[in-house]
């Protein structure tokens, strides 16, 4: 028995409208690539050159018979999909630099706390004084990196231990985390108080800042309240009234104040009366340095220095940056 072969007939034997031409030459494809494991015109259109004709026959039928376009999402080889990240881990960081800069440019007045002080404080209720050596405030990068602080420690202060003093940019407060002296955590936020904006007054010699901050318990939200005064007098020393507000009471009452006076006469503030070298990652005075690959960079505090030591490229980097941006202004 012969077995014959179907004969397809040509273009030129029918009668074909271009859409229903269209069609027949999808079979005519389907039928010679049927059997085959990669067929000729998938992997056709894998290439660019592929790609750029399927486009421009696409581009020649009528609008109503081009193929509708389905957006799909992301898949691998295997036809599992893959969520697409909103940013890349290199804008997060970018976006993370800037926060930083911020908070850093935010706690400007507060440079002048650097370095140590002598702490006395007076209770309200009773003639008790207690008097210590032991205070010392230095720039904290390294508890969290990407939300900088001032921090300042003492072992002895019958209220609290530690205090990280920083900016919250979302809420355009300053925040105080207080240890206390029972290893229980207070935070509180606050702004300036009414007047106290940051000044810089001369005294005839130097200029002094000054400022007050005001900031309110808000963790825990159960319990007793504090309430803090930050009064900055001048260069050289600053009060801290603490008020306490009872869980069942409403007006909070003074617990202590606490009078800080500086053990020496520097600061790490970088003005027109200490045009000295600027610390690499706070701005302010630099008051030692440090050494990165044979080259000497000022910074105002041991936590600069501490963070520089952690990471150079880092703050070289910015370095680089913010000189750029000068010259460029220039």
């Amino acid at each position: 028995m012969t077995t014959q072969q179907a004969r397809i007939p040509l273009a030129s034997e029918t009668r074909l409208t271009p859409r229903w031409l269209h069609v027949w030459t999808l079979v005519v494809a389907g039928l010679t690539g049927c059997g085959r494991e990669n067929p000729p015109e998938q992997a056709a259109t894998t290439t660019p050159a592929g790609r750029e004709t399927a486009k421009q026959a696409e581009k020649a039928l009528p609008k109503e018979d081009r193929p509708k376009r389905r957006f799909q999402p992301v898949q691998l080889g295997g036809g599992e999909e893959v969520a697409v990240p909103a940013s890349s881990p290199g804008k997060e960081r970018v976006t993370a630099e800037k926060q930083s800069q911020s908070i850093v440019a935010a706690l400007q007045p507060f440079q002048v706390l650097l370095g140590q002080w002598r702490w006395i404080a007076k209770k309200s209720f009773a003639s008790s004084v207690q008097t210590a050596e032991d205070l010392e405030w230095i720039w904290d990068f390294q508890t969290d990196p990407d939300k900088p602080a001032l921090k300042a420690t003492t072992p002895a202060n019958p209220y609290f231990r530690t205090i990280w003093l920083t900016w919250i940019p979302d809420e355009d407060l300053f925040q105080l985390t207080a240890n206390t002296a029972e290893n229980e955590a207070r935070v509180l936020r606050g702004t300036w108080a009414e007047n106290g904006e940051p000044k810089e007054e001369s005294d005839g010699k130097r200029m002094q800042h000054t400022y007050k901050l005001q900031l309110a318990q808000v963790t825990p939200e159960s319990g007793d309240r504090w309430l803090i005064m930050f009064n900055q007098l001048d260069n050289n020393q600053y009060l801290i009234d603490l008020s306490r507000r009872p869980a069942a009471g409403k007006q909070p009452a003074l617990l202590a104040n606490i009078r800080q006076q500086r053990l020496g006469t520097s600061f790490a503030v970088a003005d027109s009366d200490n045009p000295g070298p600027k610390c690499i990652i706070s701005g302010g005075l630099g008051t030692m340095t440090v050494e990165y690959q044979g080259k000497s960079y000022p910074v105002c505090c041991s936590g600069c220095a501490a963070a520089f030591r952690d990471d150079p490229e880092r703050w070289l980097s910015r370095l680089a940056a913010k000189e750029k941006s000068k010259k460029s202004d220039e």
